[in-house]
């Protein structure tokens, strides 16, 4: 019998930095597109898993510099904002693929408050990361500070200059890593 899974995420849309140059995003970030295709690729495995996004209820400036400045802030300071609810049911699903952007070399924050807001107990969390290079850094041990009792399986990086490799990324890993899926 499969897991049930879920697919939470937290991306930013807008200005983001993309191979050194601020690009325009539009409202899908770069994790969201990797969540969709993580989803779209687990069908192939007989996997059914919604997607369920991190939105803080303070969303983050379009500008690249003025989210530089907040999520800067937020780190140094230890912020954690308050986010929606959600998802429903989250005590049915065994397995959390989690995925962010390397800020400050770790998650952003409203992963952080997401982390703190569910109990994480009995399941297992696979991070992904979307990143400028700097792939995990230290949001792996971030992770398992914020929920100690659970099993944190590091994921797959997709280098935002190579998003367009995501599918093969994800691929790889899911052939890879099927033993975690069952």
């Amino acid at each position: 019998m499969s897991k049930k899974v879920l697919i939470s995420y937290f991306s930013h849309g807008g200005e983001n930095l993309v191979d050194d140059e601020i690009v325009d995003l539009g409202n899908e970030g770069n994790t969201m597109k990797v969540a969709k295709s993580l989803q779209k690729a687990l069908i192939s495995y007989g996997i059914v898993a919604p997607c369920f996004e991190i939105k803080p209820i303070m969303d983050y400036p379009f500008s690249y510099e003025e989210t530089n400045k907040r999520s800067h802030e937020e780190y140094e300071t230890g912020a954690r904002p308050l986010i929606f609810e959600g998802p429903d049911n989250f005590e049915e699903y065994d397995l959390i693929f989690l995925g962010y952007p390397n800020w400050w070399g770790t998650c952003p924050t409203p992963v952080l408050s997401f982390l703190q807001g569910h109990n994480f107990k009995n399941k297992l969390v696979i991070p992904f990361v979307t990143h400028g290079g700097q792939i995990f850094m230290s949001s792996i041990d971030e992770i398992k500070k914020e929920i100690p009792q659970t099993n944190v399986v590091e994921g797959f990086a997709v280098s935002a200059v190579f998003l367009n490799s995501a599918d093969i990324v994800i691929a790889k890993w899911l052939s890879a890593n099927q033993e975690l899926l069952k």
